[in-house]
């Protein structure tokens, strides 16, 4: 209910900037204003678009796509952006109820599909939560963008986005995108070199973000919260007992989520808390350290 009286508030402030906004595209040598979702997607965007492209990211690190609320900074961003690269799953909230109403009275802004060709997990990643939960308002698991497989998916979708805007400059963009590609390649043979001894382990986290990493290499990710909520006593001692079966000497907490319920676990597990944000722009260098990280804690189960 919040979500939607922020649209109704909001909604007459987006058809005037509409009104206003330009319907040719800028002088040569502007800078194409792309918006997008999470952080991750502007480093995406910035790989391929180079010094072609400015990034406005709608979400910030430490904050839920469930109830972030647009700013009104944000929406005069989107009235300029010429290039809008959705996460595109059908339970990411944050776009599916706030934003694409927004998107509707912007004409002139072309949106992709990032997510559009990838296989989607059909739940919230393999052993994600043994009762079932998951994110609310649509099936599956939205961090489409955890993965090399699906990243040069995305990557690549981002591309032909940028080609249709701007085709005088299709050749740069395929370069880069060339480049991009090959390091998500040499990314993908660096975790499974490091976590391919571990298959079929489980881990935990604290919010199940990491399903499509752990299906990619074989894991599963085993979730403390359940539909946005602490684990009740119950629920937290079975997973006290299965961090004790399992081995598990670090729990991934995302930043900005609470990590009492991550602590209690670690303690009685003998192992640690670990911020592991799916939400960092620096991608591969995010995902490297997760690898690291991840491996480690596997080496001591």
């Amino acid at each position: 209910m919040r979500a939607n009286g922020a649209v109704t508030l909001i909604l007459p402030i987006l058809v005037a900037l509409a009104a206003c906004r330009p319907a040719a595209p800028g002088p040569a040598g502007e800078r194409i204003r792309v918006a997008v979702s999470v952080p991750p997607q502007g480093y995406f965007v910035e790989r391929i678009g180079g010094d072609r492209v400015q990034v406005d990211v709608m979400i910030p690190p430490g904050y839920s796509h469930v109830d972030y609320p647009l700013t009104p900074r944000q929406i005069v961003a989107l009235s300029r952006a010429r290039l809008y690269v959705a996460v595109g799953h059908p339970a990411f909230e944050f776009e599916r109820i706030q934003l694409f109403p927004f998107l509707k009275t912007l004409p002139g802004l072309q949106v992709v599909d990032m997510s559009r060709g990838m296989p989607l997990l059909a739940g919230e990643g393999e052993g994600a939560d043994e009762e079932g939960h998951g994110h609310s308002g649509g099936a599956g698991d939205p961090h489409v963008w955890v993965a090399p497989a699906t990243v040069a998916v995305a990557a690549r979708n981002i591309a032909a986005a940028l080609e249709r805007i701007d085709p005088a400059h299709a050749a740069e963009y395929r370069a880069n995108l060339d480049r991009f590609e090959a390091d998500v390649a040499a990314l993908d043979r660096e975790v499974r070199a490091e976590l391919g001894p571990f298959r079929g382990s489980r881990f935990m986290v604290y919010h199940p973000t990491w399903g499509y990493f752990a299906h990619e290499y074989g894991l599963q990710q085993v979730a403390i919260e359940g539909e946005g909520k602490e684990p009740s006593a119950q629920r937290l001692i079975r997973l006290i007992d299965e961090a004790r079966r399992d081995g598990v000497k670090v729990i991934f907490v995302q930043r900005g989520f609470p990590r009492k319920s991550a602590q209690v676990i670690a303690d009685a597990a003998g192992g640690s808390v670990v911020i592991a944000d799916p939400q960092e722009r620096d991608w591969l260098g995010n995902l490297r350290r997760v690898t690291r990280e991840l491996g480690e804690a596997l080496s001591h189960a």
